[in-house]
């Protein structure tokens, strides 16, 4: 058995009437469980190297491995329902139900109808949709990312070993986008699938992939490695320059707010207690203002001192609302994109059911980029003076 769910060894696509190949010899070994990013300029192959690992796309040399298998000849719709796959315009078959579309290849795997059902219904759970108001309803009565979570959920029915996902969140808007970004992630965690995801966005890149492949033309690897080496030591110019400016921001997609020593000492109330109570907590705090919480623990609004001594003023009014909140397993690029889009200069961390755990502001942005960028120093430090062997 290899140590390696995918192999691809030397494998080409030359079609028919053209003289170079669009992908030559192509070598990747892929771990089980990690995602693994083909980014690269448009037209450089990836979608077809991607391709070509399910047989969409047929290889004219060169071999496929599966788990040590070689899958280069075997039946390409066998391979096909042993590997999920995501694109960009999502797929769904519109004559049919989410629960019919779901439920797609465990038909044609002939499962029983219970086992089905309980496959889709908790599929919809795990991509956050609840199965009683959705799987009935048909594509067009969902909006974008609600379709392309039901995109992830087909992908995923049959338990596959693999998943191939094409721009997966390409044609959403940017707020979506960003949202089914992470809950992916989220998700990730608890399934820990091999994943091929394409992308022609190094930030997105940088933020999905445990590794990373930077392709020049022909799917010719300039780079195959871990998002933080190739951002600290890119392997040539051509690597630099397709990452461009601002390295030291985009690492920023490297590091999760649950990663950081976010504020968990900020005061919090709820509206059922006294205004003096509240103004009491606050002025014996270091904090210029309080989160207001609703009796289940979700933030709702940002009051001040000042907002509490207007005795006629309705608290739930007055205040700033809370616009600006990430979940732990968010980036740090996405908590200081809601710092900036928000209004009270900082970021509320919610966890599961958007309950309140604690802050993200500047301060912590700040100091997780001195601490990446220090050891960014002490890595080419080593690199330039290396501990000299010890001789037994």
């Amino acid at each position: 058995m290899s140590d390696y769910k995918i192999q691809l060894k030397e494998l080409t696509k030359i079609y028919p009437g053209q003289r170079e190949p669009a992908v030559k010899s192509v070598n990747m070994d892929i771990p089980a469980g990690e995602v693994v990013v083909l980014v690269g300029p448009s037209g450089c192959g990836k979608t077809t190297t991607m391709k070509m690992i399910n047989r969409l796309i047929e290889p004219t040399s060169g071999e496929i491995y599966l788990s040590g298998e070689n899958v280069t000849k075997a039946d390409p719709d066998d391979l096909r329902r042993r590997i999920g796959y995501v694109i960009q315009q999502i797929g769904l078959f519109p004559h049919q139900t989410i629960y019919d579309n779901i439920a797609t290849v465990p038909k044609l795997l002939g499962w029983d109808k219970n086992r089905i059902n309980a496959r889709v219904e908790e599929l919809l759970d795990t991509v956050g949709l609840d199965p009683a108001q959705y799987k009935d309803r048909y594509p067009k009565e969902m909006s974008g990312g609600q379709r392309q979570r039901v995109g992830v959920a087909r992908a995923m029915a049959a338990d596959p070993e693999v998943m191939l996902m094409d721009e997966p969140f390409g044609a959403t808007d940017p707020i979506t986008r960003e949202r089914l970004q992470n809950e992916f992630l989220r998700l990730q965690e608890d399934i820990k699938k091999t994943i091929i995801f394409v992308t022609h966005d190094i930030d997105e890149a940088i933020k999905m992939g445990d590794r990373i492949a930077i392709l020049r033309e022909q799917s010719v690897i300039a780079q195959f490695d871990t998002p933080e080496t190739i951002l600290t030591a890119p392997a040539d110019e051509f690597v630099e320059d397709f990452i461009g400016s601002g390295a030291s921001l985009k690492r920023l997609n490297l590091s999760r707010v649950r990663d950081v020593d976010y504020h968990s000492d900020v005061p919090t109330g709820t509206y059922d207690e006294s205004r003096d109570a509240l103004y009491n907590r606050l002025h014996a705090s270091p904090w210029t203002a309080m989160l207001m919480l609703d009796n289940e623990g979700r933030p709702l609004r940002w009051l001040r001192a000042t907002d509490f001594k207007r005795p006629n003023a309705d608290l739930q009014q007055v205040g700033l609302p809370n616009t600006a909140q990430v979940e732990p397993h968010a980036t740090l690029s996405d908590a200081l994109n809601e710092m900036i889009v928000g209004n009270a200069g900082c970021a509320v961390v919610v966890g599961g059911r958007n309950q309140y755990q604690g802050l993200v502001d500047i301060d912590t942005i700040m100091l997780a980029i001195r601490t990446m960028r220090d050891a960014n120093e002490d890595y080419y430090r080593a690199a330039k003076h290396p501990p000299e062997e010890v001789v037994a």
